[in-house]
Order: structure tokens, then sequence, then C-alpha cells
């Protein structure tokens, strides 16, 4: 008896390890990548609840269904971004699964086509497969395609990946009309527009793997002074675009003031802060500033 109490205990030991294992290497996947994959896709998701009348009550499976969609949204890309980026991460991201070891390039891939069919069974679940199958068709050009290495065919498909995350967004909730189509892909093609902003901690990495990020094709000096102009004229782009056309009145002008003093904060910062933890913070705040404009479709749509 004493034998068989023993044997279940180690048993769950082992299998404790095993999962708590599991939850450290699926978090180094995602970690860096839950600000860009997850949360922008939820904040729209409320914004879209928020659209419709509905009982306060029903949110919050609406939230765990979403928060499960864009888990795995983030995990399907990071781990095929991992997979064929090994030797950039060496040199600018050095904690993650692969580098450090954790697990084999076979253990990555297994996991990778697990989320993959897992992601598909959640977007047909939620009807948003459509959405589910252009991110995956991007993740697969962006990383297995090597189309990721080159500046513009990568913009142009983080830029498909953006109207693929507010699309599924959105239609988790409602149907999406021709205004709301409007708004998302102006913010989209916007976004692909400045997303090189990412790259420029991660430039010495590129440089010694062959990559041609934004960053890495204009130079330094080069891609700063342009990301600066364009952050400084985006408030310009998006009062033209969305606001006026929306009617601009007092419940967008704090979002319009907020959106235009954190893009300008961004434009500043790329050009005074130039070192790759500096680089990282104002990346962060390029989020903040496309947080701030999904909110402020609650205004508008």
């Amino acid at each position: 008896m004493q034998a068989k109490l023993l044997g279940n205990w180690n048993w769950g030991i082992r299998w404790a390890q095993i999962v708590r294992r599991e939850l450290l290497v699926n978090w180094l996947f995602i970690k860096s990548e839950i600000w860009v994959g997850v949360v922008p896709g939820l904040i729209f998701l409320c914004v879209a609840w928020n659209s419709q009348e509905s009982p306060t009550g029903e949110l919050l499976p609406v939230l765990a269904w979403g928060t499960l969609y864009f888990f795995l949204c983030t995990y399907t890309f990071c781990v095929a971004n991992q997979m064929m980026g090994v030797v950039g991460d060496r040199i600018n991201q050095r904690d993650r699964p692969l580098c450090r070891g954790l697990i084999s390039y076979q253990g990555a891939k297994r996991r990778w086509i697990a989320s993959l069919v897992g992601f598909s069974v959640v977007g047909w679940q939620l009807g948003v497969f459509e959405w589910t199958l252009l991110w995956q068709l991007c993740i697969i050009a962006l990383t297995l395609g090597r189309l990721g290495v080159e500046w513009p065919t990568k913009h142009f498909f983080l830029g498909l990946g953006a109207i693929a995350q507010m699309a599924a967004a959105w239609q988790i909730v409602e149907p999406i009309n021709l205004v709301k189509w409007t708004w998302i892909l102006l913010v989209a093609i916007l976004c692909s527009a400045v997303v090189g902003i990412q790259d420029l901690s991660d430039r010495e990495g590129d440089v010694a793997t062959g990559v041609n990020t934004f960053p890495v094709t204009f130079g330094n000096v080069g891609s700063r002074v342009i990301l600066c102009i364009g952050f400084l004229l985006l408030p310009l782009a998006i009062h033209v675009g969305l606001l006026m056309p929306a009617g601009f009145n007092n419940h967008l002008l704090p979002w319009a003031i907020a959106q235009a003093l954190v893009s300008w904060g961004v434009a500043v910062r790329v050009i005074l802060y130039q070192s790759p933890t500096a680089d990282r913070d104002t990346y962060l705040l390029a989020l903040a500033w496309y947080y701030i404009i999904l909110g402020s479709a609650s205004a508008v749509l």
C-alpha cells in the first residue's frame, strides 16, 4: 500500500513538472508578442461588444473565447517565426526556448502543427475561419516562404495580419458592415506603413543574418528620420481619414488628443533615444498608439 502511494506521488510530481515546463516554454514563446497579438484583439472585441446592446453578463464568455483565439493566433506565429529565426534570436532574443535549448526543433514543429489545428478549430467555432485562414497564410508566407526577410513583403503581410486581427475581433461579436470595413482597412494600411519601428531594436541581429528589415535597408539614421516623419503625420491621417468622416464631436476629441500626443511622443523618442532597450520602449509606446486608435472606434463605429 505504501509503495503504491509513493508511486502515485512520484507520478503526480512528474506530471506537475511536465506541466510547469510546458507553461514556461509556451510563455517564453509568446511573452514579447502578447502586447501586439492578444491585447489589441481583445480591445477591438470589447469595442465591438460596446457597439451593440447585449447583457453585460454575456461579455465574459465572449472574452474567454476571444482570449483563447488571440492566444492561438499569437502562438502560431511566434513558434513558426522562432523556428526560422534561431540564428538571429541568439543575438537579439536569447531567452527564447529554442535558443536556450529548452526544446528541440522537432518539438517546436510538433507544437506549431498542434496549435494550427487548435487555432483552426476555435476559428471555425467562433465563425471567423476565413480570418483564421488568412493569418495562417500570412504566417506561412512570412516564415516558411521567407517573405519576412525583405521589408516590403514583411510590411504587406503584417498589414494583412492586422486586417485579420481586427476583422476576427469584430466578427466574433457581429457582422462587419461597409463603414467598419473602411475603418479597419485604413488603420491596417497606416499600421503597415510604420510597422518598421518594431525592427529597430533587432537591427544588429538582422544585419548579421541577412534579414533586410526597414532599419537595415534604410540605415539607422534614414529609418529613424522616415519613422519620425511618419509618426508626426499619423494624427493628421487619422483625423482626415477616420475622425472627420465620422463627424468630429466632443466624444472624439479626447481620443484625437491622446493619439496625437502619443504618436508625437513616438516621433520624438525614435530620434532622441537610440539603443536596443530604448527602441523596445519606443515600440511599446507605438503599441499604445495602436490601442488608442482601436479604442477610439468606440466613439466612431
